[in-house]
């Protein structure tokens, strides 16, 4: 992934989100059709391993932004990232699909409000994506809380 970005995606999201939404997919449902109740129903969670697009409420997203760092004509790209769908289409929205040179990037909304705040990136090369998510607090100073997908170390030498 030594090429240079061809296209960036920056979603605000209201408040917080945990480390849960990296590369979470949505929701399934799943029915019980051998138990004494054979219309249960109950959902699961789902993580794909061909990669989504995070599954945000709409509500949730207060900006959304797109840059090119050069021409690609894809059109497919300013399209929202986040616009109403059912669930279960969620599940197939894979990023990428938006971008086959891009780099997305959410972070949360609030921050100094809630001494808490978060970010997550997914990086799109080709048929290749890496992700990440930190969260970090303000505790007697600001400092990351959580990683993964990436080095803790590299984050927190980034405030020095």
């Amino acid at each position: 992934m030594n090429e240079d970005i061809a296209e960036i995606s920056v979603v605000r999201i209201k408040n917080w989100f945990d480390h849960k939404w990296l590369n979470y997919s949505g929701n399934a449902v799943i029915h019980f059709t051998e138990t004494v109740h054979p219309d249960q129903v109950v959902l699961s969670n789902v993580w794909k391993e061909k990669i989504t697009v995070p599954p945000f409420n709409p509500n949730r997203v207060l900006s959304e932004l797109s840059f090119h760092g050069k021409v690609t004509g894809n059109k497919v790209f300013d399209k929202s990232l986040h616009g109403w769908r059912r669930s279960s289409n969620n599940q197939n929205n894979r990023i990428i699909n938006k971008s086959d040179n891009g780099l997305f990037i959410w972070y949360s909304s609030e921050t100094i409000k809630n001494q808490q705040g978060s970010i997550m990136t997914y990086r799109v090369y080709k048929n290749d994506v890496t992700t990440w998510y930190a969260s970090f607090e303000n505790k007697d100073g600001w400092r990351v809380t959580k990683a993964k997908g990436i080095n803790i170390d590299l984050l927190k030498d980034l405030g020095k």
